[in-house]
């Protein structure tokens, strides 16, 4: 069964409507080094985790300072933390390793831009590059798009045939994320048969509010996908 991360989470309602639709994972992100509209500071972001009930897992995302992202681990005491920033590699592997020691598991992203179509990494090929953050220990790997304006969010799709590359290439598991939608989901598991997905503009209203309808039609589209191979 793919599994659903719904990221973005603002308010309590925004929880109420994930728990209701069965998703197995709701994302907050949290001090943020770039701004984008679901940034939360930790003290709110501590009093909505703890809404949370038993059974769904409470995903921080987060970037680039490794200070603040130990901290974050240590107070939020997430399920995972989601290393969404422009960390080098060297800089993952000691993210991920101090992340581990507080009992809590790491995820990264391969991103692809939506300008040009070529992962934002140092090397070119994006198997490779997959792999690479595979070594740093993650516990899963999130392939996503950015932009020159948003590092995620984007509302833009990624190569699919592409990650299924990187899908059949990597031992550790794939959630795949950027410009997902009720309207497209079930056809991208089928595609690529992920480990997750991940969605927040797909399932959002123009005031960045979840949307019922949405969420529910995301839901129902994931449960009735089933993967084709080829």
């Amino acid at each position: 069964m793919t599994r659903i991360k719904i990221c973005g989470i603002m308010t309590e309602e925004d929880i109420r409507l994930c728990v209701a639709a069965s998703v197995e994972a709701l994302g907050f992100v949290v001090e943020y080094p770039v701004v984008v509209p679901w940034n939360l500071d930790r003290q709110t972001a501590e009093e909505l985790m703890r809404k949370a009930p038993p059974f769904v897992s409470r995903v921080i995302v987060v970037g680039d300072d490794h200070r603040t992202v130990v901290e974050l681990t240590e107070l939020l005491r997430p399920h995972v933390v989601q290393l969404h920033g422009n960390e080098p590699i060297s800089a993952t592997a000691d993210l991920v390793s101090a992340i581990h020691e507080l009992g809590v598991q790491a995820i990264k992203p391969l991103r692809f831009s939506v300008e040009t179509g070529k992962c934002r990494s140092s090397c070119e090929d994006p198997v490779d590059a997959a792999l690479l953050i595979e070594d740093t220990g993650v516990d899963g790997l999130v392939l996503d798009s950015v932009s020159d304006s948003r590092p995620a969010g984007t509302g833009k799709s990624i190569d699919w045939g592409l990650a299924r590359k990187i899908r059949n290439r990597v031992r550790v598991p794939v959630i795949l994320a950027g410009g997902l939608h009720p309207g497209n989901v079930g056809e991208a598991i089928t595609a690529i048969d992920p480990y997750g997905v991940d969605v927040i503009s797909g399932v959002e209203d123009p005031a960045r509010r979840k949307d019922p309808e949405k969420l529910k039609a995301f839901v129902k589209a994931v449960r009735d996908a089933r993967f084709r191979p080829e």
